[in-house]
């Protein structure tokens, strides 16, 4: 792989050395609760918008239906999620969470947040963080705008 520098270099390795350390450090807190990374991200969406249909929820998280459905079957096998036919269309499955599914994820919210404020942002300041965000603000923009490039050129 080809970089412009040493310092596009190394901000490519941070942020997917990041990405993949944080992922293991909530999957080990996440063990505690029986649920995977993968289910709490899947919660997390569900949380924030639910009686989503299952196309619209594989749009939000940018994955195809297929991934959305193993996704789904495991939260349900759990007793987390029900998937409901929608009212006008019965080939359509709505997604919601159940009350044991809204309580698994809010204990397991406090042990991701933990992570990320005790460990993560351990001897961050507030400055240094204000300073960061519009960079990777550009960055997020950059990767979301060329995702949609591609999507349009897939179909």
């Amino acid at each position: 792989m080809l970089f412009k520098d040493e310092t596009d270099k190394k901000v490519f390795e941070l942020i997917v050395g990041i990405n993949i350390r944080f992922g293991r450090l909530v999957q080990q807190q996440l063990k505690k609760l029986n649920m995977t990374f993968s289910q709490f991200k899947t919660m997390i969406v569900l949380s924030q918008k639910d009686n989503i249909t299952q196309r619209e929820f594989a749009d939000m998280i940018d994955t195809d239906t297929t991934t959305v459905m193993v996704l789904c079957d495991s939260l349900e096998k759990k007793g987390w999620l029900i998937r409901m036919p929608d009212a006008t269309d019965r080939r359509v499955n709505r997604l919601l969470l159940t009350d044991n599914g809204k309580k698994v994820f809010s204990q397991a919210l406090p042990l991701v947040q933990t992570i990320y404020n005790d460990y993560a942002l351990n001897n961050i300041s507030t400055d240094e963080l204000k300073t960061a965000v519009p960079v990777l603000e550009k960055l997020f923009l950059n990767i979301n705008t060329c995702l949609k490039q591609t999507r349009k050129q897939e179909r």
